[in-house]
Parts: C-alpha cells; sequence; structure tokens
C-alpha cells in the first residue's frame, strides 16, 4: 500500500501555479528588490569613500591652512550636497608630518529591503592620509675656479643656485633641510673660525698647539687616504701655504689657490637669505681641486663629525640652528635623506705647491715656473675624486652632478660618473644650467616622495 501511494506521488504532474506563485511572492519581491536595494548602496558607499579619500588627501597636506575637519567637511558637501554624513575626523600633526583619519557614515532607506524589515542601511567609509617631509642634509659643491669667470659661467651660477636655495628650502621644508654649500677652486676654505677649532683637536678651552702658517686664508692640506672614509685627524694636518698659480694680476679673478674667508664654506643652514647672500659673494679663484670640494661635502653628511658640527655652533663659528645641532644623522637613518649636488666647468686639475716646503705664502707672482714649485699628488686627482664619489655612493648619499660647457667627452664622463645613476649627471651649456638646477629639484622631490 505504501509503495503505491509512493509511486504515485513520483508519477503526479498536476500542482496549483497560483498558490506556488503567492507563496513565492513576497521573497521574490525581496530579493529582486533587494538587489537593486544593495546597487543604490553600494553606489552610494563608492561617492561617499572618493570624496572622503579627496577630502582627506586634502586636509593632510602640510601647506594647509584650513583644519583637517574643515577641509574634510568642505570636501563632502560639494561632493554630496544635501546629504547628511556623521563625520569624525582626527590629526597627528608633528613638525615635519601630518597624518588624518575619517570616518563618515551616510544612512541609506531601502525601497524593498524594508519589506524585511530592514528600514535603514548604513553607508560607512574610512579613509587616512598622511604626508611626512623627510629630513634633508645637502651639500651644494660650486666650482669658483678662473675658468668660471672666463666662461661666464659664475654669472649664469648665481641666479640659477639662488633659484635651487629657494625651491629647496620653502616655509613647509625649511624646518626638515639643512644645506651646506661648499665652493671650491684649488682648495676649500673653512672660514678662520672653524679651521682653527679643528686644528685644536676641537678642545673645550680652545687652547692650541696647532701653528698656521699665515692668516690670509684657511685650508687644510690633506693626506692621500683622506679621501675615503676617514675623517682627517686636523691637527696633524698642514695648513695650505697662500699662493696663486695662474691668476697673479689676471683680470676679474682673485689670485688665490685657497679662497679667502668671503669664498668660505657655510655651514648647515636652511636660511635662503643667508645662503643667497653668500652666493652672491663668490667670486673666481685660482686651480680646481674637485676632490677637496667632494671630500668637504662628504664631510659635512657623515655623523662622525657630528661633534664638530655641535662645537661650531655651540661657539657661534657658524649660524647653525639649534634644531641641527644633532646632524649629521647617522647614514642608516630612515628618516633622513642625504644629497651632494656637485657644479664644476673643467677637467679636475693639479695640486702645485710653492717649492720650498717651508714658504708660508708668496704673494708677488705666480709660482708656474718650473723652480717655483712642485706637485702634489701627481697623476692621483682623478683617482682621488672617484674614490670620495664611490664612498659617498656606498653610504647611500645620493648624488646629483652638473657639468658646465664641457667640450671634452672624456672630461664629461668622468665628471658624470660620481653621479648616483645616469639620470642625475647634467650636462649643459649657458642658460641651461637654471635648468639642471631646476630638474635636480624635481628629481630630489620625487626620491622623497618614493621614499
Amino acid at each position: 500500500m505504501i509503495v503505491q501511494r509512493f509511486r504515485r506521488f513520483l508519477s503526479a504532474r498536476g500542482g496549483s501555479l497560483p498558490l506556488m506563485t503567492a507563496l513565492l511572492l513576497v521573497p521574490m519581491t525581496i530579493l529582486s528588490g533587494g538587489a537593486v536595494d544593495l546597487i543604490a548602496h553600494e553606489k552610494l558607499r563608492t561617492e561617499l569613500q572618493d570624496a572622503l579619500d579627496r577630502g582627506v588627501l586634502a586636509a593632510a597636506a602640510l601647506s594647509q591652512t584650513q583644519t583637517a575637519e574643515q577641509t574634510v567637511t568642505n570636501y563632502l558637501r560639494k561632493a554630496m550636497p544635501n546629504r547628511t554624513v556623521l563625520l569624525q575626523v582626527t590629526e597627528d600633526r608633528t613638525i615635519n608630518s601630518r597624518k588624518v583619519t575619517a570616518t563618515a557614515t551616510l544612512p541609506y532607506t531601502p525601497s524593498f529591503l524594508k519589506l524585511a524589515g530592514l528600514t535603514t542601511l548604513s553607508v560607512p567609509a574610512t579613509s587616512v592620509a598622511q604626508e611626512k617631509r623627510q629630513k634633508v642634509e645637502m651639500s651644494l659643491v660650486l666650482d669658483i675656479s678662473g675658468s668660471m669667470y672666463d666662461n661666464g659661467g659664475m654669472v649664469q651660477l648665481k641666479p640659477a643656485a639662488k633659484a635651487f636655495i629657494d625651491t629647496m628650502l620653502k616655509t613647509e621644508t625649511r624646518p626638515v633641510t639643512s644645506v651646506s654649500i661648499v665652493p671650491f677652486a684649488g682648495q676649500v676654505n673653512l672660514g678662520q673660525g672653524v679651521f682653527d677649532y679643528l686644528a685644536s683637536g676641537q678642545r673645550v678651552d680652545g687652547k692650541t698647539d696647532y701653528v698656521r702658517r699665515h692668516s690670509y686664508s684657511s685650508c687644510f692640506e690633506m693626506l692621500g687616504t683622506d679621501f675615503g672614509a676617514a675623517i682627517p685627524a686636523f691637527p696633524s694636518r698642514d695648513h695650505v701655504p697662500h699662493f696663486t698659480y695662474y691668476n697673479y694680476n689676471a683680470r676679474g679673478k682673485q689670485p688665490w689657490w685657497c679662497p679667502t674667508d668671503d669664498a668660505s664654506v657655510s655651514y648647515l643652514s636652511n636660511d635662503p637669505t643667508y645662503l643667497k647672500a653668500r652666493i652672491d659673494a663668490l667670486q673666481p679663484f685660482d686651480g680646481t681641486g674637485t676632490a677637496y670640494g667632494m671630500k668637504w661635502a662628504q664631510l659635512l653628511l657623515d655623523p662622525a663629525m657630528r661633534p664638530a658640527v655641535t662645537g661650531i655652533a655651540a661657539r657661534n663659528l657658524a649660524p647653525i640652528p639649534a634644531a641641527f645641532v644633532g646632524r649629521p644623522a647617522a647614514f642608516d637613518d630612515t628618516e633622513t635623506m642625504k644629497f651632494i649636488v656637485l657644479m664644476t666647468d673643467g677637467q679636475i686639475g693639479f695640486q702645485p705647491r710653492p717649492a720650498s716646503l717651508t714658504t708660508n705664502a708668496v704673494t708677488n707672482k705666480n709660482i708656474s715656473a718650473n723652480a717655483d714649485h712642485r706637485e702634489i699628488f701627481s697623476g692621483q686627482v682623478g683617482a682621488q675624486y672617484k674614490q670620495i664619489c664611490d664612498y659617498s655612493k656606498s653610504k647611500g648619499i645620493t648624488v646629483f652632478t652638473i657639468a658646465f660647457k664641457i667640450s671634452d667627452n672624456a672630461v664629461a664622463n668622468s665628471l658624470a660618473a660620481c653621479a648616483s645613476n645616469a639620470s642625475y649627471a647634467f650636462r649643459v651649456d649657458g642658460l641651461d644650467i637654471a635648468n639642471a638646477f631646476q630638474s635636480i629639484a624635481t628629481a630630489i622631490q620625487k626620491i622623497k616622495l618614493i621614499g
């Protein structure tokens, strides 16, 4: 009996379609209409998220003058007028960063899902943005050799370098950016006060047994080993004699191999007015000691020089801001980026000195006669330049080079080899020097963003 009933059930083909339709009508309406509600909900969520993202990005800008909440609110009002958005904004700001977090909620009334008891849906969005100005330490190495007068380079260098300073030291980046200017001719003048302090071994009492050769200028001699990783032992380094090789009575040029104090190093500053005045004061001198310029550029980025920088600042030997007394930062400091920008117009020159080791100053002639001079580092100056370039790059310093009006391809290529990559080596002529500096500023900004 039971088996027969089961067979009849399986073979039955009759039924009530209207009844089935009536039973399924409500759930089918909820399912199909609910899909429409969910599509509308997602569309609204996308609009809210987009508006919130744009508002938070604008609010996180360090240059933003409005409060974070005002900025985000304005963006939401423009993107979603006549909507009531519940907004919560928090802001975390330091001297070199601004982080904004925002959460927005928008109520949505569904058309179909309310049949299932869902009278209101929440449309949520969350966004976080941060702008951070990484700390920057930079050495700007400027060729002030006599040829910079001959080819008009000094005239074109000054406005270009000053515009570069303005670009690097904008109001929002100034608190975290230090710039040292290292002018070089045959050598690099540190300024009398700094020279004497380093020569004393940085003694607290300021006393020293060091004997200066003269008071005309303040350049240290270096050993061949000083162009690598070493920090020179300054109390044991000789004082460069005062002399000229090419420029005695030369029109438009200062005669001296070691520049005088008006062309000395400018240390770790973020004052564009001061730095631009120092650039304006530059004059062409004698010789092209590119390796010396690069060595001092590297030293002013080397954390081993931090005690010296602290002492220089404490004794008011240079106008170093208090915020920079803890610099140079460690090479592996993830919050600090280090740059060298080298601008030069010629081949690295040889290094003559007065013939007698006891001669302190020659002020009445060139020492170009064979009997009047000797050469140090004969044939080594190119290798010394390469050595300090390689060491700088090995420590994570990003190097840019500008070769100005150099027609010799071999010389230009040798200078360019110092750059951190080929796109950071610029070869320019005439007014292109301004474009090169601007391109470097742009490249540095990109490096900071990637970093």
